[in-house]
C-alpha cells in the first residue's frame, strides 16, 4: 500500500492554549505544522468559543510520518484501527492530546489528536 496522505486534527478548547496544542500535534506528527496547520473557528455546545486545528500532509513526508506512526502499533492495534473500501484504507488513529504535548505518543480516546493515514494499493 502506498500512503498518499496524513491529516490530523485537534480541538482546542477556549481554557487552552493554541500554541500547546499546536506543539502537540506536531509532536505526533514529527514535524513542525507552524506555517502549514489550518485553524477553524466555531462555538461549542454551550457557545464557547472552539478553535480546531487540521494539518494535511502527502508525498514522501506523508510516507515518513506515516511510517514512524504506524511502526508504534501492533498487528491487532493496526487492524482494529483499518477501515477497508475499495482500493484503499483509511487508519483512524487518536492520540492523547496531553501526553503529545509532553512528546509522549500515548493512543487514546478522550481530549485527543485524532490521525487519519489513508492508504491505497500501489
Amino acid at each position: 500500500m502506498r500512503v498518499i496522505s496524513v491529516r490530523a486534527r485537534a480541538i482546542c478548547s477556549a481554557t487552552e492554549s493554541e500554541e500547546k496544542v499546536a506543539r502537540a500535534v506536531s509532536n505526533v506528527l514529527g514535524i513542525d505544522v507552524t506555517g502549514r496547520a489550518k485553524w477553524l473557528r466555531t462555538t461549542g455546545i454551550f457557545n464557547e468559543p472552539l478553535s480546531v486545528l487540521e494539518v494535511e500532509v502527502t508525498g514522501e513526508e506523508a510516507t515518513a510520518v506515516a511510517d514512524r506512526l504506524l511502526s508504534l502499533l501492533s498487528e491487532y492495534e493496526l487492524e482494529e484501527r483499518t477501515e477497508r473500501s475499495g482500493e484503499g484504507e483509511v487508519i483512524h488513529l487518536r492520540f492523547d492530546k496531553q501526553e503529545a504535548y509532553r512528546g509522549r505518543l500515548v493512543l487514546g480516546e478522550r481530549d485527543a489528536v485524532k490521525v487519519e493515514v489513508r492508504r491505497v494499493r500501489a
